[in-house]
């Protein structure tokens, strides 16, 4: 059964994340610079963000430690900070011509078509930064932070039924 595929990249940026903090705190606590306490959490913290977000897409739930709602927006605001922090260190870093076209609103087709490989890091870091601001977003509507905004499980359980009137009506 499909979910709301549409969310497809929000899972692959979640599962990404969980990938890259398991690949990059061993030696960041070698080096002292993270405490392992600190990064167990954060990876116990973005695999049940990640499993939330493989059930958007697939409707199938994966068996992962659980977190807060509260820990997952914290992890998700930390997380955007440094993304941002990420997204203006490649802007700088990027060819003078891609960011002036960048700063004149040209659109990331148009960056990515001009640009070619050259506009990989700037592409793949505004990719994160507006993945992880998109799964923000719907975190905040969990937790009743957006006035009249409905959760994602509400989209996720009118596709659900939508797939159920579909398999009766066929």
């Amino acid at each position: 059964m499909k979910g709301l595929t549409q969310y497809a990249s929000l899972a692959q940026e979640a599962a990404a994340a969980v990938e890259r903090r398991q690949a990059q705190y061993p030696a960041l606590i070698a080096s002292g610079r993270i405490l392992a306490d600190q990064a167990a959490q954060e990876i116990r913290v973005w695999q049940a963000i990640a499993a939330d977000w493989h059930w958007v897409v697939s409707l199938e739930r994966q068996e992962v430690p659980p977190a807060t709602p509260e820990e997952k927006l914290a992890a998700l605001e930390e997380s955007l900070r440094r993304s941002d922090h990420a997204l203006n260190k490649a802007f700088h870093a990027s060819d003078e011509r891609l960011r002036w076209a960048w700063s004149n609103k040209v659109s990331m087709i148009a960056i990515a078509e001009d640009f070619g490989d050259a506009a990989k890091p700037f592409l793949e870091a505004w990719n994160r930064f507006y993945a992880i601001a998109d799964m923000l977003k719907w975190a905040r509507r969990d937790l009743g932070l957006e006035a009249g905004r409905l959760p994602i499980a509400h989209f996720v359980e009118q596709h659900r039924s939508w797939l159920s009137a579909q398999r009766r009506a066929a």
